[in-house]
This record gives C-alpha cells, sequence and structure tokens, in this order.
C-alpha cells in the first residue's frame, strides 16, 4: 500500500511565491508589447502597469525605462525563435538545408512579430548595462548557431574555407538592413519567404557554395 506523506508547507509556499513573481514579470512583458507596437510615446509605465494589473512600482522594480522594456520583450521572443530553430536542426539536414532553415523561421517569426521588430529598430539603446548584456548573449546564441553550420559546410568542402565571423556578420547585416529598409525605409510588410530566399542565395554566393 503506497502512503502518500503531506506536503511540506514551506514548499508551496515558495512555489507560490515563484510563481507569482514569473506571474507577474510575464504580465509585464506582454502589456509592454502590446502598447509599445500601438505607440512607444504614448505607452506609459503607469498604463503598462495597470494593463498587467501590477503597481508602477514593480514595473520600475524590474525595468528602469521603456527602453530597458523593449529589450527584455526582445531577448524573450529571441529565446523562443531560438528554441524552434534549434528543434528543426535535430533533423538530419546538410549545412544549406540547415542555414535554408535558419533563415526561413526567422524571417517568419520576424513576420509574425514585424511591430516589434519595427519598434525595436525605431529606439536608441537598449537600457542599461545589464540589459544590453542580457541582449547580447541571447544574440550570441544565433552566432553560435551560423557557425556551426559555416563549419560543418566548411568542413564537407560544400563552403570555401574563410573567415567565420566576417561570413556570420555577413548574414546577419543582410537581414538586419534588408528589415531595416523594409519596415522603417519603405514601410513595407515582410514577405518572409521570398526573403528568406534572395539572403540564402547572397549567403550561399558569399560562402563560396557551388551546387555539385
Amino acid at each position: 500500500m503506497i502512503t502518500f506523506l503531506p506536503m511540506k508547507k514551506q514548499s508551496k509556499i515558495s512555489y507560490s511565491q515563484r510563481y507569482d513573481i514569473e506571474g507577474r514579470y510575464a504580465a509585464l512583458l506582454h502589456a509592454g508589447e502590446a502598447l509599445l507596437c500601438e505607440g512607444y510615446d504614448n505607452a506609459k509605465p503607469q498604463q503598462i502597469a495597470k494593463m498587467a494589473g501590477v503597481s508602477v512600482g514593480l514595473f520600475y522594480r524590474h525595468f528602469k525605462n521603456k527602453q530597458e522594456l523593449v529589450t527584455a520583450i526582445t531577448v524573450e521572443h529571441l529565446e523562443i525563435l531560438h528554441s524552434q530553430i534549434l528543434k528543426h536542426l535535430e533533423q538530419d539536414c546538410d549545412p544549406v538545408q540547415a542555414l535554408a532553415i535558419v533563415l526561413e523561421l526567422t524571417l517568419k517569426y520576424f513576420q509574425e512579430h514585424q511591430s516589434l521588430i519595427k519598434l525595436f529598430f525605431m529606439q536608441i539603446g537598449y537600457g542599461n548595462t545589464s540589459a544590453t548584456k542580457k541582449l547580447q548573449k541571447t544574440r550570441e546564441t544565433y552566432r553560435q548557431i551560423l557557425q556551426s553550420i559555416i563549419h560543418q559546410g566548411i568542413d564537407q568542402n560544400l563552403f570555401v574555407s574563410l573567415d567565420v565571423q566576417i561570413a556570420i556578420n555577413s548574414i546577419i547585416g543582410t537581414i538586419n538592413w534588408s528589415l531595416y529598409d523594409l519596415l522603417i525605409v519603405k514601410n513595407q510588410n515582410i514577405e518572409a519567404d521570398k526573403l528568406a530566399e534572395k539572403i540564402l542565395i547572397h549567403s550561399l554566393r558569399g560562402l563560396g557554395y557551388q551546387q555539385k
């Protein structure tokens, strides 16, 4: 006969407190994204806190200003994107297919959240040192994914031997400037499939890929 022991009260309280903190932080991110994407200047911390159902004091406990909130929202989305990419790359695919997957998933995700991407491009600065470090760390994950793909392509003689970091900069720079041109300069929507195909062709040319 299995005997179930009662849970310790201290454990239950600790879990509840942790859940509440995480839940309120998530509520701030979601409310912030909704209001900031409608209009950065008009979205006030008081409004964001009210929509999230928390005090404005809690807003300032997590973020010194709206720039840091935008950075935190962006970090959250990038982490989701990276998880999606890594999940798809678990499949058996060659470096060319892997690069195509990365570009396609990246641009489709940005297409779904282009208001946020546009907002991020239009803001100057990312907040304090801590916020900037978190963003840099998250971006480094994306660079590591590309680095692994390029090294694999070089090892398989699909790509020429080159400076991998410069190649990564070229791919990311092409993505960023293409999105900036579409969203900010031309004020157009992202067509993920078409843009991914164009950037893939450009990137493979830069990697020296020649189809066998």
